[in-house]
């Protein structure tokens, strides 16, 4: 057996079946109702927003703890237990005993059954893996703090509850000894000092805490990239571990100290769009960092183009228009790695929200499209060429980023296809403002791009929503489809997933070079060479190395 993480270590009367003697000890108590006064601090964690309604839809409802017909990573999720917390909200909100019996009722058929659940991933256990224990210490400690004077929870879900996070806090200590890449160990870490400051009576209290702030060191040296990044690139993974690490810190400030903190915060900032959104990149959702950010250290918001260097996404900002081109690796994962098949491939905005969208991260790993629609490179506004598989190991490169008055240049490439795709995106800042992009790889290719809308015949382009694409040459073919993506609302400030429409130009020669023009209104009139675009009748020169437009001019670099 290939086991995911280390060996199977739960151990039977410490960690699984912990004795109610055993447990009365550790804690100092001599009665189950000395351990319900509730200590300081409270636990560190936002019982979030969910409404009275939710709860009250768990009343009564029958649960199959067992259900493997979930899906082979729902069923994991389920275990985590968090569709449970609108039972906490809704108490702390209410304080409506029947709240908390519900929850007695459910966490104990939770607890009884937990031993007889089987997963579907090898080597991979459903209740004791870090994902598990961490999310569950991190819910059931805040239920215990809610429900501590509630005669409606019995002591014996309560103490249930107890040996569930103090099982689950002596695994994740012998679990995670040693670093190991990736979110799971990240934000198991982070709780486990969150368990630790909770119980300091324990005799192993001190030792959790001597093992989680050791972890959160190395993650924050070794996991976290020198522009603030998170190892795996994904803003949601990043923010999942941001948040675990603030309470880390919140508990210990002296974490707060090292420089990574802080970076992490401002890596967020950089790839934040004008309507307070990031996108999902790579098996992210859409993350509205706000809230985090003003939890954390004050960092300093771009107001124009940056890179990610280490990261490997360039952001082009400016005139109320945005991009971010991934030209970044496949990085592998604990389980399965969050990276999509596609380089060089970006998303556009602007203040009223996206204007090139891409299939983003999916709602359930589960999801039948995951593989196909999701991390393929068919969901992403980059180069597809028909019947080449995309190779993990693109050795995706940037060649040139240069900001400027006037316009900023991306030029990178990479090696996904057997074939090397070049791409070139210059973003014209100055009225009528615009991105061009030129792209070469020695194949037949389909040049790819993902509006809101369906697209429609305009002139020699076509129109999808607020964006205009015209070619400088006519494609051998025009193909369309459809797909699932997030969407961010920026009024309501949520990214509920709707349909995204694909435009694909396929040529033969694999050259493209096409202009993305935005617009509010009626669409511009606007033609293509390969060195001219005219937007309205204003016309504007490109070569290699620069733009002019009538007395304006650039030039990044080489020779004219």
């Amino acid at each position: 057996m290939t086991y995911v993480e280390k060996p199977p270590h739960v151990h039977e009367t410490r960690m699984r079946h912990i004795s109610d003697e055993d447990l009365l000890a550790a804690l100092g108590a001599a009665t189950v109702a000395e351990t319900r006064h509730w200590r300081r601090p409270k636990p560190l964690w936002d019982l979030g927003r969910d409404d009275v309604a939710a709860a009250d839809a768990l009343i009564g409802q029958e649960v199959d703890f067992l259900d493997r017909s979930r899906g082979r990573s729902r069923l994991y999720g389920f275990h985590y237990l968090r569709w449970m917390m609108p039972l906490v909200s809704a108490y702390a909100r209410t304080g409506d005993p029947v709240y908390a019996k519900e929850w007695d009722r459910l966490f104990t058929r939770w607890y009884d059954t937990r031993d007889q659940v089987e997963g579907d991933w090898p080597g991979l256990d459903v209740v004791w893996y870090s994902l598990g224990v961490w999310a569950r210490s991190m819910h059931v400690n805040a239920a215990l703090a809610v429900f501590a004077e509630e005669p409606a929870l019995g002591d014996g879900c309560w103490t249930r509850m107890l040996k569930t996070v103090i099982g689950g806090a002596r695994w994740a200590a012998e679990e995670h000894d040693t670093f190991r890449h990736g979110n799971w160990q990240f934000v198991c870490a982070c709780e486990l000092l969150h368990a630790a400051t909770l119980y300091p009576e324990l005799p192993e209290a001190a030792s959790w805490a001597e093992v989680a702030r050791a972890r959160v060191f190395d993650h924050l040296e070794r996991d976290v990239r020198a522009d603030g990044g998170h190892h795996e690139r994904s803003p949601g993974y990043h923010v999942m571990v941001l948040e675990s690490l603030q309470r880390a810190v919140a508990l210990d400030p002296r974490i707060g100290e090292h420089p990574k903190v802080a970076a992490m915060h401002a890596w967020l900032a950089a790839l934040e769009a004008p309507g307070g959104w990031v996108p999902h990149l790579q098996d992210s959702g859409v993350v509205w960092p706000a809230e985090l950010l003003a939890k954390g250290p004050k960092v300093a918001v771009p107001d124009g183009s940056c890179l990610l260097p280490a990261s490997a996404y360039a952001v082009m900002r400016g005139a109320g228009r945005y991009a971010v081109v991934n030209y970044g690796p496949y990085v592998g994962h604990e389980l399965e790695p969050h990276s999509h098949h596609a380089a060089l491939d970006f998303v556009l905005a602007d203040r009223d929200g996206p204007l090139a969208w891409e299939a983003g991260g999916p709602p359930s790993y589960d999801d039948p499209g995951y593989y196909d629609w999701y991390q393929a490179t068919r969901g992403h506004n980059t180069l597809l060429v028909p019947g080449q598989d995309y190779t993990e190991d693109r050795r995706a490169e940037l060649d040139l980023f240069v900001t400027g008055e006037h316009a900023d240049v991306f030029a990178g490439h990479h090696h996904g296809y057997a074939q090397r795709h070049d791409r070139r995106i210059v973003f014209v800042h100055d009225e009528p403002s615009y991105w061009l992009v030129t792209d070469t790889i020695d194949a037949e290719a389909i040049w790819q791009l993902h509006g809101l809308e369906p697209w429609r015949p305009h002139g020699s382009g076509h129109v999808s929503g607020r964006l205009l694409v015209v070619p400088s040459a006519p494609p051998d073919e025009i193909l369309h489809g459809n797909g699932p993506a997030r969407i961010p609302d920026q009024r309501t400030r949520t990214a509920e997933y709707g349909e995204i429409h694909l435009l694909g130009l396929r040529r033969r020669d694999g050259r493209f070079t096409v202009a993305i023009v935005p617009f509010h209104g009626e669409p511009p009139e606007v033609s293509v060479t390969e060195s001219r675009v005219t937007i309205d009748g204003t016309t504007d020169t490109f070569t290699a190395y620069g733009w002019s437009r009538g007395e304006s001019s650039q030039h990044w670099g080489g020779d004219e």
